[in-house]
């Protein structure tokens, strides 16, 4: 639960960060810096643009964060049953080894090339990226 509520409280920073990055663009430097300067003209023209890209961002952080992390399909766990011993295990380890079955010492079981386990889920994913603070 430690993790899960980590993971929480670094998502609430990221979008904390978004929404500030937001505020001081809009308010302090197109408000204030620009005119100041004498470019006041072109302020809707750069509201428009960096609105429109921290929409952008705003919404693929979404859709990262909140995407299904793509559990390993049954298909691949009957694969595995119906090949037995013949299925080469290599060790895990920090790097890629492309084409390689390696073994998931928590959930005890043979896992496809790249996937991970993750322990927020508590099972083997395809996509490990779905928690990353740093999307």
């Amino acid at each position: 639960r430690a993790l899960y509520w980590a993971s929480q409280a670094t998502m609430c920073v990221s979008i904390l960060v978004f929404f500030y990055e937001c505020f001081a663009y809009n308010m302090i430097f197109l408000r204030r810096i620009l005119p100041a300067v004498g470019k006041a003209h072109l302020a809707p023209m750069f509201r428009v643009a960096f609105n429109v890209v921290w929409i952008l961002g705003i919404w693929s952080y979404h859709q990262a964060h909140w995407a299904d992390a793509g559990e390993v399909p049954q298909r691949w766990y009957d694969f595995v049953r119906s090949v037995g011993e013949a299925l080469p295990i290599a060790p895990s380890r920090a790097e890629w080894q492309p084409g390689k079955v390696t073994h998931c010492r928590k959930c005890q079981a043979p896992r496809p090339e790249r996937a991970h386990h993750c322990m927020l889920c508590g099972k083997c994913v395809l996509r490990m990226d779905h928690h990353c603070p740093w999307i």
